[in-house]
């Protein structure tokens, strides 16, 4: 029987996953040394800040959560494409099979580290006003954890960008896979004016590769982007109802669920788009009320209040904003098929510190947030994107 993900969690903070070890953490049992380790500590602040996480963020709550049970899984690249009539006591036709492909994640540990020295500590207590040093730094540092990873699944992938210009490749990395790339047509990538002058058009294509898949092979089509709008001139232009009725037709065209979609954008397309719709006459509706607690994920909100941190509704497709989308001349927007991206978790957040000065031979101690998985993105033709808007 499958791990279910608060299984998952429940068995990595409580120690009796194998890959908690890893990290430090002991199993609950275990007698907790306060001069030698701060298992306690460690599992109880972690699991709040991935608690935070999954609650407080503005992108990584959005996304389904699941068991790191396996890197590796297969998808239907094709259907079986033989079934035929037959005539009268004829014979079957041509058998066939699914088309069948193993795509892979790697593993990303995101690391939010910080020092501080035994001095800082002693006088945080006594004329610097800041009280508990330590409590204070790891509010913040919390803090700064959930954004970067935020901003990390918001990451531009941009074929314009001078890192990306002297690397080649759009990747991330190191970091996490981003939805500004999840969402990239390769007639995007490889259009003559988002690349500079030095990147070639295949450069531009392995730039879209994922999970195992170079969507710029004719073999792997299927896996492309399903709809990306952008200005064939490398110029910025107004947002039009237009644009996004066409993405949804596509997306829909392409199999999302319309129970499925979500749309993500910045503050200020925000405030564009709600013109746009208070302005139409047209079938689509735009609403910032409702008659219920919506919830995506687990994430639950009041209803008409917090919403669950939606804004409203195009044409009933949730609306959520984030800070860290990133602009063009203003945000851009995606079209994401929910049911088709996850958050794969190999180890919630874990805080862990090397605070025994007579082990560290130095006046410091040092601590750490670490948060070890991927966004992953079963489905690439359901997910879509308006860029160059003004």
């Amino acid at each position: 029987m499958a791990m279910t993900m608060e299984e998952y969690v429940n068995a990595y903070y409580g120690g009796t996953l194998g890959i908690s070890k890893r990290y430090g953490l002991e199993k609950a049992e275990d007698p907790v040394n306060t001069t030698t380790h701060a298992a306690g500590l460690n599992t109880m602040y972690g699991a709040k800040v991935y608690a935070n996480l999954n609650q407080k963020s503005e992108v990584f709550k959005l996304l389904r959560k699941e068991p790191w049970t396996q890197s590796g899984w297969r998808a239907l690249k094709g259907r079986h494409a033989t079934t035929n009539g037959v005539a009268e006591a004829g014979a079957f036709p041509e058998t066939d099979r699914p088309d069948i492909v193993e795509m892979t994640a790697t593993l990303k540990e995101i690391v939010t580290p910080w020092e501080m020295s035994s001095k800082a500590e002693i006088l945080s207590e006594t004329d610097d006003g800041l009280g508990n040093l330590g409590a204070f730094m790891r509010k913040e540092n919390s803090e700064a954890h959930q954004y970067y990873i935020d901003a990390m699944l918001l990451r531009t992938f941009e074929l314009k960008g001078d890192e990306i210009a002297a690397t080649g490749t759009g990747v991330a990395g190191n970091a996490l896979e981003s939805l500004d790339r999840v969402s990239a047509t390769i007639a995007y990538s490889t259009d003559a004016q988002s690349p500079p002058a030095a990147i070639s058009t295949a450069v531009g294509a392995a730039a879209t590769d994922l999970h195992g898949m170079n969507s710029s092979d004719a073999g792997d089509a299927w896996f492309d982007a399903g709809y990306t709008h952008f200005t064939a001139d490398g110029s910025n232009d107004a947002l039009a109802l237009a644009d996004i009725d066409a993405g949804i037709a596509g997306l829909l065209e392409n199999g999302v669920s319309y129970n499925d979609l979500i749309i993500l954008t910045g503050y200020d397309t925000y405030q564009d788009l709600k013109q746009l719709m208070q302005g139409s006459t047209g079938a689509g509706h735009y609403s910032v009320s409702s008659g219920g607690a919506g919830s995506m994920n687990g994430v639950t909100g009041e209803a008409g209040l917090n919403f669950d941190s939606r804004v409203g509704a195009y044409d009933g497709i949730p609306i959520f904003l984030s800070q860290h989308v990133p602009k063009d001349a203003i945000s851009r927007m995606y079209l994401l098929d929910m049911s088709n991206l996850a958050f794969k978790v190999a180890a919630p957040t874990t805080y862990i510190d090397n605070t025994n000065l007579a082990v560290r031979q130095v006046l410091t101690r040092e601590y750490a947030l670490i948060t070890a998985g991927e966004l992953i993105c079963y489905n690439r033709i359901t997910q879509g994107s308006i860029r160059d808007l003004a």
